[in-house]
């Protein structure tokens, strides 16, 4: 697939979310939206996360309703069996688009899934790898209004509908089922999608700097530096083949990338992560491929998330293992520019591991999924920033084998805290639902969201998961806490590591966890 488009008219396109696909640089600038959900999460905070709806009329139920301007970025369901949905658009009196639920997808481009719970689809799901959830990332618009209702009620219907609001008076395009299903954009999408599948990468590496570096034990190889404006479009890494899991495993926990642009102190970088997790590998296998991370045919690592800097960029990919290594080979994907568009913000990976605790109560159908947890204040957090920028996904990693038990622990929920303002909030269904999935994690890869399973659930099970929020990013402007529940209201203990991806306004403040690390720092005694 040929190089993008370059960064001055990427950064001119802004659309609807699915432009950052197949223009990667939109993704960098500013976002002036509100990300917000309606799901059918348990109001009361417990497991009873199907059929809660916004409010019934007669025998129809509401899922979603906003007031415009704004745009439908995702629909996921697990069960797309029962009822007929009608989206209403803009207070026109008939539905814009009416079809039985089993069809919606079917009839909707740029989505995925099998959707049902089935003997049958259970073992397609294993076979073939495909999530049981079903998912649309089609966008839908809407100027003024938008209402999508269910009819009849279903009584048993898991759901999500990402939504993005924008400001008053901004302009959306008009949605129209007879000619918005086919659009430029979304034909560009499937090409791309299309493209994934046939293993290409999002970006061409001929233009590409090589790089071949040995790293002694405790050495650090300078990747880039740069002075001046620029961005960075790729990075590719490829480890030598490793003589046996063991030591891949070592060096993919302890070979670490940093990078720091423009105005980062020496020991606050914007990435500083471990090699393997940093392109979603936590071990899992087979390892992701994502769109904008993860591991290629060859077994190189690699991303495609926009690195703008004003000013300058140093990468370093620094050895904290036992064993030297010989022969890694770097390549550096990147574009010098005059002066950096001021809407660009820098990108961040943020790591984090956590080791939470919870009650273990063992009895699924009882104490396990009643208890109550609305203000997440002992969730895991994915990031927990006070800043202005836009979250545009992560990977996870759960570990349960020392665990008293594993009951209920796909059952955590996603909940995004946004400005401290309870409307934004983002409130899921499960841990397999936010990855698109459902009906429990048994495996699968596509180019937003993918999961593993390693072990046997009730024995030693570890469970992985991805999602990018490319086309459904989520902005604030003060703070944003991404957090998901260790099991069902917190139930479970177990080692959580992840990373975050997101985008920073290049003036704002350190993350909760970095602001600590400095505080720690400054109140140290010599």
């Amino acid at each position: 697939m040929p190089l993008a488009h370059s960064t001055e008219r990427e950064t001119g396109v802004n659309n609807l979310g699915i432009e950052h696909l197949y223009h990667p640089m939109t993704l960098a600038k500013a976002k002036i939206a509100h990300s917000l959900m309606a799901s059918s999460y348990d109001r009361r905070g417990g497991n009873h996360d199907w059929s809660n709806y916004v409010r019934t009329e007669g025998a129809a139920a509401v899922l979603m309703e906003a007031q415009g301007p704004g745009c439908i970025t995702r629909i996921w369901t697990a069960d797309p069996q029962k009822g007929t949905v009608r989206i209403f658009l803009d207070g026109q009196p008939e539905p814009t688009i009416q079809t039985p639920l089993r069809d919606l997808f079917a009839r909707l481009p740029l989505s995925f899934g099998i959707g049902g719970e089935s003997p049958e689809n259970y073992e397609r799901s294993r076979r073939e790898r495909l999530p049981m959830g079903h998912t649309s990332y089609c966008p839908i618009p809407f100027q003024h209004h938008c209402k999508v209702t269910i009819d009849p009620e279903d009584d048993y219907l898991y759901y999500h509908i990402n939504y993005h609001l924008f400001p008053p008076g901004t302009h959306v395009p008009a949605f129209d089922p007879t000619t918005s299903l086919a659009t430029p954009e979304i034909r560009r999408t499937e090409a791309l999608w299309a493209a994934w599948e046939r293993g290409e990468p999002l970006r061409d590496w001929s233009d590409a700097e090589a790089q071949l570096h040995n790293l002694e034990v405790g050495e650090t190889a300078q990747l880039l530096s740069a002075e001046g404006a620029g961005v960075i479009h790729g990075l590719r890494v490829a480890l030598p083949p490793m003589s046996d899991a063991r030591t891949a495993a070592h060096l993919r926990e302890n070979l670490w990338l940093t990078a720091h642009f423009d105005d980062d102190e020496p020991r606050d970088p914007s990435i500083r992560v471990p090699l393997g997790p940093l392109f979603l590998d936590f071990g899992q296998r087979p390892a992701p491929r994502s769109l904008f991370a993860g591991t290629d045919a060859e077994g190189a690592y690699y991303l495609f998330f926009p690195m703008p800097y004003a000013r300058s960029a140093s990468v370093r990919l620094v050895n904290r293992s036992l064993l030297p290594i010989e022969g890694i080979r770097i390549s550096v994907l990147r574009e010098p520019l005059s002066e950096l568009p001021p809407d660009l913000l820098r990108f961040r990976a943020t790591w984090h591991v956590e080791t939470p605790f919870g009650p273990d109560h063992r009895d699924y159908g009882g104490v396990a999924c009643r208890i109550l947890n609305l203000d997440g204040r002992d969730n895991y957090e994915l990031l927990n920033v006070r800043a202005a920028g836009h979250f545009v996904g992560c990977g996870f990693h759960v570990d349960l084998r020392d665990a008293p038990t594993d009951r209920a622990a796909g059952e955590g929920d996603e909940m995004f805290f946004v400005d401290d303002d309870p409307r934004l909030t983002l409130y899921g269904t499960g841990t397999e639902d936010y990855v698109n999935d459902a009906w429990g994690i048994r495996g699968y890869g596509g180019p937003l969201s993918g999961s593993a399973l390693d072990g046997t659930w009730g024995v030693d099970p570890q469970f992985f998961g991805y999602r990018l929020h490319v086309p459904d990013c989520v902005p604030f402007v003060r703070k944003g806490r991404f957090t998901l529940e260790h099991g069902t209201g917190n139930n479970c203990s177990g080692l959580y590591r992840s990373v975050a991806y997101w985008y920073m306004a290049p003036a704002s403040n350190r993350t909760r966890i970095e602001e600590a690390r400095w505080e720690a720092i400054r109140n140290a005694t010599p």
